[in-house]
């Protein structure tokens, strides 16, 4: 059977005018109608998903973590998937740093306190200096790097503990650490770790516990890595001096949530990529990872490479 001329991919959000659609591509609202998904972290994407869809032959994630993603059920009911885990670094990364200076400078206690004018702004002012502190990374992948440097050009000591990197590629960026060091030396903890049965909840009450009284806890990763009652109490007793969350469990956090409104906590919902040059780039690499399996060819970041063996019996586009 002959390739149309043209295939049609649903997005999951209205894609900014900068996004360059490849001439073969044609976007559609009719996610039915369509050969390949373009999808953010949210929707469930399983065996259920490509029953109801038996056009769709390839699943493509705007983005790294792709645990809403049931690769194996996608892959028996013959949908390719994929994803794009370098587009989001440099923001992702970059609001990491935001988080981390905003807390540890206690903005936004202090612009609260000047819009209602109470206390002595300056007396009362108690900031974190991060010059010579450790930022201890959990996990050192593209953005848990870039995170790195940037920490190392703010005169931090880094921390590392990535199970999955060799010492060599540990070392480029800082000291290698177990993790239990890493608890117990870590100034600022900040989180990059997929979300995987090992990790769910890493950082808990033992954790927490283990980590120097005044400690800072940054997630820009996935809500999971954290358990939220531990933090609460870590927070609630003064042990964490305070936490910025890109990303929470569950999300986004349903209105009157504790860890919502607090001084020392900062909350964003899940949206450290979403800068104009990022989502660009998110859903063009998306999008061209989606076209190559339509075309015939292997993506780059093919989740799984036994789609790509023709003796597999798949939706292969042909």
């Amino acid at each position: 059977m002959n390739a149309p001329a043209t295939w049609r991919i649903w997005i999951d959000r209205r894609p900014p005018p900068a996004v360059a659609v490849p001439d073969d591509i044609r976007l559609t609202d009719d996610l039915a109608d369509a050969d390949g998904a373009v999808v953010g972290a949210d929707q469930p994407w399983d065996s259920d998903a490509c029953r109801r869809l038996p056009r769709l032959k390839v699943v493509a994630r705007a983005g790294i973590g792709y645990d809403n993603v049931e690769v194996a059920e996608c892959a028996a009911a013959g949908v390719a998937a994929c994803n794009a885990p370098d587009a989001p670094t440099v923001s992702t990364a970059e609001h990491a740093l935001a988080l981390l200076l905003a807390v540890s400078k206690r903005i936004k206690v202090s612009e609260r306190r000047l819009g209602t004018g109470l206390g002595d702004y300056r007396a009362s002012h108690r900031a974190l200096e991060l010059h010579g502190r450790s930022l201890g990374l959990l996990g050192c992948g593209r953005i848990g790097n870039r995170v790195g440097r940037y920490a190392t050009a703010l005169g931090m000591r880094a921390l590392v503990h990535d199970p999955h990197l060799d010492a060599s590629e540990v070392a480029a960026v800082g000291e290698p650490v177990d993790l239990d060091d890493l608890w117990r030396r870590s100034d600022v903890l900040s989180l990059h770790a997929p979300a995987t049965g090992a990790t769910r909840h890493i950082v808990d009450a033992r954790a927490i516990a283990a980590m120097p009284s005044g400690v800072i806890i940054v997630n820009c990763a996935r809500g999971s890595l954290v358990d939220h009652d531990a933090l609460l109490a870590g927070l609630e007793s003064g042990h964490i001096a305070g936490a910025g969350l890109d990303v929470t469990e569950p999300e986004p956090l349903p209105v009157g949530h504790p860890l919502l409104g607090r001084d020392d906590v900062i909350v964003t919902p899940h949206v450290a990529s979403s800068t104009t040059a990022g989502m660009v780039r998110l859903l063009d690499q998306a999008l061209g990872q989606a076209a190559e399996w339509l075309r015939g060819g292997t993506p780059e970041h093919l989740l799984d490479p036994a789609a790509a063996d023709p003796a597999v019996d798949r939706r292969r586009a042909s």
